[in-house]
């Protein structure tokens, strides 16, 4: 919150709220004695919305400085717009030229903004998505990220994400993972 500018105050206030967060279970109906929590604030508290928009914030000016690293270029798709990253809701897409170089500006990014915000990455639901890269870039970048390999298309937000038009025979599947 100071990278972003806000005043000592509010973020006095703020950590007085993650800091003081305490805990009651009901058992049998009846209220336990508080204990304080462990780790501060959890996904599901009020606040939890507020802070993370004002995290992905921060993280969205460290990816604005992106054109400014030599080694980082857009992906071929996001460059005239300037798009290196899309966020919604608790998820995030990351883009860049499918190049080892670039991968590893966007992911320096990425550890910046987790080291100051204690935001981590969830590696069960991590995914790199390739298209019109070699298989040879393809296993630096995998071997260099450590995460899982994805297959296009998927549905983000409810929407196919493809490389190329998406035929009515691979809306199907995706249509029948939602239905079931």
């Amino acid at each position: 919150m100071h990278e972003i500018g806000f005043p000592d105050k509010f973020i006095q206030w703020t950590m007085e709220c993650v800091q003081t967060v305490s805990y009651s279970i009901l058992v049998n109906g009846e209220p336990t004695q508080p204990f304080e929590a462990a780790r501060g604030l959890r996904q599901g508290d009020p606040m939890s919305p507020f802070l993370f928009a004002i995290g992905m914030e921060y993280l969205s000016r460290l990816l604005y400085g992106l054109p400014d690293v030599k080694s980082f270029q857009f992906h071929p798709r996001c460059a005239k717009l300037n798009i290196s990253h899309l966020c919604f809701a608790y998820d995030l897409l990351l883009f860049s030229r499918g190049e080892l170089t670039s991968i590893t500006a966007l992911h320096k990014s990425f550890t910046e903004f987790s080291l100051c915000s204690g935001i981590q990455e969830n590696h069960g639901r991590n995914a790199v998505y390739f298209g019109g890269v070699s298989v040879i870039e393809q296993n630096q970048i995998m071997q260099h990220l450590g995460y899982c390999f994805g297959e296009l298309p998927f549905k983000y937000l409810g929407v196919p994400l493809a490389t190329k038009k998406i035929s009515i025979i691979q809306w199907q599947p995706l249509v029948d993972k939602i239905t079931s």
